[in-house]
C-alpha cells in the first residue's frame, strides 16, 4: 500500500488534469509521463547569438572557466551579497 501523502497527490493531480482546458498543459504532461523528449526549437536570433558566442569562446575572446572556478565564483559572490 503506498503511503497517504502519495496517494493524496496523484488523486490531487488527476482533479487538476481533469479540471485542465488548456492543451499545451496536457500536451507537455504527456511528454513527461511517456519519457518523450520535449522538442524545442531556436529561434533564428537565439542561433545567431549561440553562434557568436561559441565563436568567441573558440577564439578566445571570452574567458572560459572550470567548474571549481564557477563553483568559488558563485560562493564568493553569494557571500558578498549576505554580507
Amino acid at each position: 500500500m503506498q503511503p497517504t501523502n502519495l496517494q493524496k497527490d496523484k488523486l490531487e493531480l488527476i482533479d487538476k488534469i481533469i479540471h485542465t482546458e488548456d492543451q499545451s498543459t496536457l500536451d507537455f504532461l504527456k511528454n513527461v509521463l511517456n519519457d518523450e523528449p520535449l522538442e524545442y526549437e531556436l529561434t533564428h536570433e537565439q542561433k545567431l547569438i549561440l553562434d557568436e558566442s561559441t565563436a568567441k569562446y573558440y577564439s578566445g575572446e571570452e574567458p572560459s572557466f572550470t567548474w571549481e572556478e564557477i563553483k568559488n565564483n558563485a560562493r564568493k559572490n553569494f557571500h558578498e551579497k549576505k554580507s
